[in-house]
């Protein structure tokens, strides 16, 4: 008779590993199944001529320092998992390029004309004297917008935790006034001046929801993370972060098994007992954790009809969240040369957070994140080079009309635009010392993450399923008492410490399960 495995877990993302080693440590006898050859989904690398890319990661929020560790950091300590992390003390820059009949514009260091042009630094206070220079009378209320997001901080820690919920209440008693509230409410209602708002909702983009949709508690964590301390990154790029926690899974028992996808859930008794692995191979377990999107999921490898009803509608109901596009390039130049002076630049058509979500709508939006390895890891290209990545971001299915045989030439259209709006914005040159180009549209992130138009976003944080209510209702969404969610799809959405979280509650929950609550 095969072996029975405590824990199934499907998909080796970064909720999957999470999930896997928490398990493992655990003690529980554990499966962690990839279809891929290598862990980590977005998390890994590859390679073109002399360039390693990256394929996602922008930067990390919490991972701290020494003296104080971040979210990030104490999570892999709680993994086992050693990193190398390289930190940057900055958050992001916002460029926002004149349009005819803008008012209020000026002649920038680039010798641009701009509406807005925010190079923001790290440190709660610095980044509220910075935002004071540029939209002065906005101290006060950024301060207030910091103190209130550090209360929200705590609180949100023990929400989880029903025991607890009236000390929230005590010692946070506007928690539950703010909670429901968006962020531009929230920011109005602290007095911050128009502008400024735009500045501090700069991150919107990282979990697709603009101001008037995302809530102020999961935008206030979002900020909080990235001013506290700076951003960071893996000093060998996040496959650094996969393989790491691929050796703790494996040196405390757990068992990978890559190249190998799992087909078909099997089911007994009304509820699953197992999974067939490549289309042939049966393995039974009691207890499962899925990394795979819940759409993807239902419909590949359940049968109709053993879909949960409360599934089908909560799929139904919610808004598939954006998709990216992402140009890769390998520069014959250093970012001296090339004029390039910061690690994220965000360059908008339009600084209001709900007029760039809509421009968003399309490919050719003008919206596009500039990314620049060297200034945050000197050594992360060849020696007299340096490596670029543009990001965008769409809605739903906007190849749709493209034919197959005008893919390639639509795609390169694509990337032209936003290599010209970065150079536009900034007035650099890139395109004639581009050594290495790879452009990945939403097909691409659909093939190899298996998603929805390839989103790695999970569904859209709306106003009726963001944070709070998505927190509260985890346990009574699961579809099975044995099978379990996990990664960008649950409650907190897109983001490497987003999908680590999940995992690890996903284990934490199996755990109890399985122990009986020891």
């Amino acid at each position: 008779m095969s072996k029975k495995y405590d824990v199934i877990i499907i998909g080796a993302g970064n909720g999957g590993l999470g999930a896997a080693a928490t398990c493992a440590k655990a003690g529980l006898s554990t499966l962690l199944l990839e279809k891929h050859n290598i862990p980590g989904g977005s998390a890994s690398s590859f390679v073109r001529g002399r360039f390693e890319f990256e394929p996602s990661l922008h930067e990390l929020a919490g991972i701290g320092n020494p003296e104080d560790p971040g979210s990030i950091d104490e999570t892999f300590k709680r993994f086992g998992a050693d990193v190398d992390w390289i930190s940057h003390n900055s958050t992001f820059r916002l460029v926002v390029p004149a349009k005819d009949g803008d008012k209020d514009t000026f002649i920038n260091e680039n010798g641009v004309e701009v509406t807005v042009d925010a190079r923001m630094p790290a440190g709660f206070e610095d980044f509220a004297n910075k935002l004071e220079e540029l939209v002065p009378g906005s101290y006060d209320s950024c301060m207030a917008a910091f103190d209130l997001g550090t209360r929200m901080y705590s609180a949100f820690d023990k929400l989880e935790k029903p025991l607890e919920i009236p000390s929230i209440l005590k010692e946070v008693p506007d928690f539950m006034r703010i909670t429901g509230h968006t962020l531009n409410e929230v920011l109005d209602a602290l007095g911050m001046p128009k502008k400024a708002q735009d500045i501090f909702s700069t991150y919107w983009c990282y979990m697709g929801v603009p101001g008037s949709i995302f809530d102020f508690l999961y935008y206030s964590i979002v900020i909080h993370s990235y001013v506290k301390a700076g951003t960071g990154i893996p000093k060998l790029r996040s496959h650094e972060m996969s393989l790491a926690i691929d050796k703790v899974i494996r040196d405390n028992g757990g068992e990978i098994w890559y190249n190998s996808e799992v087909t078909k859930v099997i089911m007994k008794n009304g509820k699953p007992a197992g999974v067939v692995v490549n289309g042939e191979k049966e393995i039974y377990g009691s207890h499962f954790i899925c990394n795979s999107h819940p759409n993807i999921t239902w419909s590949e490898l359940f049968d109709e009809m053993q879909v949960p009803k409360k599934q089908l509608k909560m799929l139904n109901a919610r808004k598939i969240a954006c998709s990216l596009t992402t140009v890769y390039l390998g520069m014959n130049k250093t970012k001296e040369e090339l004029g390039i002076k910061d690690y994220s630049v965000f360059i908008a058509p339009d600084s209001d957070s709900d007029k760039q979500f809509d421009a968003c709508q399309h490919l050719f939006n003008g919206f596009c994140i500039i990314n620049c390895l060297n200034e945050i890891n000197p050594n992360g290209s060849p020696e007299g080079t340096s490596q670029l990545f543009l990001t965008t971001m769409s809605f739903g299915d906007e190849l749709k009309d493209v034919k197959p045989e005008e893919y390639k030439k639509f795609k390169t259209k694509v990337a032209k635009n936003m290599i010209e709006t970065c150079e536009k914005a900034l007035n650099i040159s890139i395109t004639p010392y581009i050594e290495e180009i790879e452009i990945a549209l939403p097909p691409t992130f659909c093939r190899y993450l298996n998603t929805p138009y390839g989103t790695p976003y999970g569904y859209m944080l709306e106003k009726w399923d963001s944070l709070i209510p998505r927190t509260i209702q985890f346990e009574q969404d699961q579809p099975f008492d044995n099978f379990i969610f996990c990664g960008a799809s649950q409650e907190r959405g897109d983001g490497y410490g987003c999908a680590y979280y999940s995992g690890e509650k996903a284990a934490k929950l199996t755990i109890k399960a399985i122990k009986g609550g020891k």
